[in-house]
C-alpha cells in the first residue's frame, strides 16, 4: 500500500476538512480527493462521507475501523525508517573486580567512546566468585575474574598475568630495585592480592609484624600513602599511579606471585550475542597486549633500566 494514500487519509481524519488537509500536505484539493478515491478502491470500502457544501468531512463506519490500522502502518513505517538510519548499537554487561575497573580498564572504556561502533556497556564491579555466578545466570555477558574456576558451560581463558611492585611517595633507601628486607613491614599498607600472595608475603613479613593499615582497595591505599608508608601492587596499578599520582614505583629483586586475570563467557550467551561478544573480546585483548608493551616501555624509561627484563621475564614468555 502506498504511504502517501494513508498519510492523506489519516490527516483528513484528524482535521476533517479537505482544504486544510491539502494545506498540511502541501498538495492541491484535487490531489487529496484523488488519493482518497484511490485508497477506497484499494480497500474496497467507502472511508469518508463527503457532503456537498459542508465544510467538514466525517468517517464512515469502515473508515473508523480502518483508521487505527492506517495509523499503525504509518507508525511502523516510521520505526523501520528510523531503524535503518540509526547507528547500530552493541550492548553488553560486563563484570570485573575493583582494581581492574579503576586502573587496567579505565583507559579502555575511554577508547570505546571514539570507537566506530556504538557501544553501550553496563559495567559492574564484583568479586571473582560473584562474576562466575552472574555469568552462569546470564546476568553478565562477559566476566573478568582473578582466579580460575571450573563451571559447567563456562568458557575460561587466561588473558593477562602481572607481577608485583612497590608503591611509595619517595625512593626507598635510594634504590630502584628493592629486596623485601629493605621494606619496613610496620609501615606497610597491606592489600590482600590473593592466596598465593598471602603465602608469599608470610615468607618475608612474619605475622607478628603488624602493617600500619590493612585495606581492600588500591584507592584507599593511595589515599593513606604518605612519606613513610608503602604498599605492594600489580604493575598495571603501579604504572597508572605513576602517571596519575605523585608516587614512586620500585621493582623487586625477588620473584613475586603473579596476578592472573581471566575472561569468562557462558557458551549459550556466546551464541545469543555472538557479534557483540566476538567484537568486544577482540578489542579487549588488543588493548591488553598494547598495554603490556606500554608497561615495559615505561619501566625502561623511568625506573627499571637493566632490571626490566628480570621483572617481566615470565610474563614475556607467555
Amino acid at each position: 500500500m502506498e504511504k502517501d494514500l494513508l498519510e492523506t487519509f489519516v490527516t483528513l481524519a484528524n482535521v476533517q476538512n479537505i482544504s486544510k488537509t491539502a494545506q498540511v500536505l502541501y498538495i492541491s484539493q484535487a490531489a487529496v480527493s484523488h488519493r482518497l478515491k484511490k485508497l477506497e478502491e484499494h480497500v474496497g470500502e467507502e472511508l469518508i462521507i463527503r457532503n456537498k457544501g459542508a465544510k467538514h468531512t466525517h468517517l464512515t463506519a469502515a473508515g473508523t475501523r480502518f483508521l487505527p490500522l492506517a495509523q499503525n502502518w504509518l507508525r511502523l513505517d516510521q520505526d523501520l525508517e528510523n531503524f535503518q538510519h540509526r547507528p547500530q548499537t552493541l550492548e553488553l554487561t560486563i563484570g570485573t573486580v575493583n582494581s581492574v575497573n579503576n586502573y587496567l580498564f579505565s583507559a579502555f572504556y575511554n577508547q570505546l567512546k571514539t570507537d566506530p561502533l556504538d557501544w553501550r556497556l553496563h559495567i559492574r564491579t564484583l568479586h571473582s566468585n560473584e562474576i562466575y555466578e552472574q555469568v552462569r545466570l546470564h546476568v553478565l555477558d562477559i566476566g573478568f575474574p582473578l582466579r580460575e574456576q571450573r563451571v559447567p558451560h563456562i568458557r575460561v581463558r587466561k588473558i593477562h598475568s602481572e607481577t608485583l611492585m612497590v608503591v611509595s611517595r619517595h625512593k626507598i633507601h635510594n634504590k630502584t630495585v628493592l629486596m623485601p628486607s629493605d621494606l619496613d613491614g610496620r609501615k606497610q599498607i597491606y592489600i590482600n592480592w590473593g592466596a598465593d600472595y598471602v603465602h608469599w608475603h608470610s615468607l618475608y613479613f612474619p605475622s607478628y609484624i603488624m602493617p600500619k593499615f590493612s585495606v581492600d582497595t588500591a584507592k584507599i591505599a593511595v589515599d593513606l600513602l604518605d612519606d613513610t608508608t608503602w604498599f605492594f601492587a600489580p604493575y598495571s596499578i603501579c604504572l597508572e599511579l605513576r602517571k596519575r599520582e605523585d608516587c614512586y614505583i620500585s621493582g623487586l629483586a625477588v620473584q613475586t606471585p603473579s596476578r592472573d586475570m581471566y575472561m569468562i563467557t557462558d557458551t549459550q550467551m556466546e551464541k545469543m550475542k555472538r557479534r557483540e561478544i566476538t567484537l568486544f573480546k577482540w578489542r579487549i585483548i588488543h588493548y591488553i597486549r598494547h598495554k603490556e608493551k606500554e608497561f615495559i616501555d615505561m619501566l625502561h624509561r623511568f625506573h627499571m633500566e637493566n632490571q626490566t627484563e628480570y621483572v617481566f621475564e615470565k610474563d614475556m614468555r607467555k
